[in-house]
């Protein structure tokens, strides 16, 4: 399989999906650990993932994967400035590529080999992985386009010069992960099992925020908290954790969402558990205290520090979070006991994470503004 080689465009910044989902995880792997095993398992020794947004998270997985990465400084111009770097980076040896971007997940190693055998048989410009009558990823394109490529962008980017190539082929295959993507949060959810996809999405969560009547500061709080959680958890993810950032997403859209009642952590947990989201109840009711016993750095952890570490809508540190809460309470000692020991947990976890992923959380936080 030295001929052929493969493209993965995971350089945008998924603002369509509002997560980022080269990092977000999908079974027991992680949606750009498919992609690449995808390739790999096919036995295709020349992989390159190009990276752009978060480089330097998706670095140490296609790394650990035993891929190359190929940085495309120009990502901001769009999905076709990807597609290029790829491409002019390819060995001169190299006789024909795939391409796949890294939001189609599913696609099948058995696929990969059949588009292969077939090219070896009766080469072409272009060969069509085709499922349910209609064309999926990837193609399989032969680098005689290679130049037609790096010219400037057509009307209509890559699609436009597959579709017009004078050589093309389809081969029907019953793989239907080539035409699955992750445009958006629905898609994903829909590809998770059971187990994993019983949360709402973050329309969702602005729904039922809304039919509480929860007030503005409260959710610029919480989505400060959601920001900070996320950008831990991408960190926790890059460097071989599989956090379920849709699940954390919402858990932190709505972790508030009882605040002015008393113990309002559990009866917000009792509220989502009503409205049958089991999972996210769970982090809620524990995000003001975590049980004494809990011992996994998972996203009840995640939710919980990031909590503590937004007052209002600013990031702070733990001491400046201890310092304003001893002020608040002056004169009760229980409740600065409290403040005192829950600091103190969120302290330990702090200390955790920065030692896995080697930067202090108030360094990478600035990445979530």
């Amino acid at each position: 399989m030295d001929n052929f080689a493969a493209i993965i465009l995971a350089a945008g910044f998924s603002s369509r999906m509002g997560l980022y989902k080269p990092l977000l995880p999908l079974g027991n792997a992680l949606v750009l650990e498919k992609s690449l095993s995808t390739f790999l398992t096919a036995g295709i020794k020349n992989v390159y993932v190009v990276v752009g947004h978060n480089a330097h998270l998706l670095k140490p997985v296609v790394e650990r994967m035993g891929a190359q990465w190929i940085e495309n400084i120009n990502f901001a111009q769009g999905m076709y400035s990807s597609v290029q770097a790829g491409v002019k980076n390819l060995p001169r040896e190299i006789k024909a590529f795939f391409m796949l971007p890294a939001d189609i997940p599913l696609v099948q190693a058995e696929t990969i080999k059949k588009l292969m055998d077939m090219y070896v048989q009766s080469p072409a410009e272009v060969i069509f992985p085709v499922h349910d009558n209609r064309k999926g990823h990837p193609p399989l394109i032969a680098t005689q386009l290679r130049a037609e490529i790096l010219q400037p962008e057509p009307l209509g980017g890559l699609k436009t010069i597959l579709n017009k190539a004078k050589n093309k082929k389809l081969l029907h295959v019953d793989d239907e992960g080539v035409l699955k993507d992750l445009d958006r949060e629905e898609h994903y959810r829909r590809m998770l099992p059971p187990a994993a996809a019983g949360y709402p999405t973050r329309s969702e969560c602005e729904q039922i925020l809304a039919a509480h009547n929860v007030l503005p500061q409260v959710i610029l709080h919480m989505e400060q908290v959601n920001k900070l959680a996320q950008m831990m958890a991408l960190y926790l993810n890059s460097c071989g954790y599989r956090l379920h950032l849709a699940l954390l997403q919402a858990a932190c859209l709505l972790h508030d969402i009882a605040k002015g009642q008393k113990n309002h952590a559990e009866k917000g947990g009792q509220l989502l558990a009503n409205l049958g989201y089991k999972e996210v109840a769970s982090l809620v009711a524990t995000h003001m205290n975590l049980p004494a016993a809990h011992e996994e750095l998972d996203e009840a952890v995640l939710l919980f520090l990031a909590d503590k570490m937004v007052e209002g809508t600013e990031i702070v540190s733990l001491a400046q979070k201890k310092r304003k809460k001893h002020a608040f309470f002056a004169g009760n000692a229980a409740a600065q006991q409290a403040v005192e020991s829950r600091l103190q947990k969120a302290l330990f976890w702090q200390q955790k994470i920065e030692q896995v992923i080697g930067k202090p959380i108030l360094e990478i936080a600035g990445e979530s503004k």
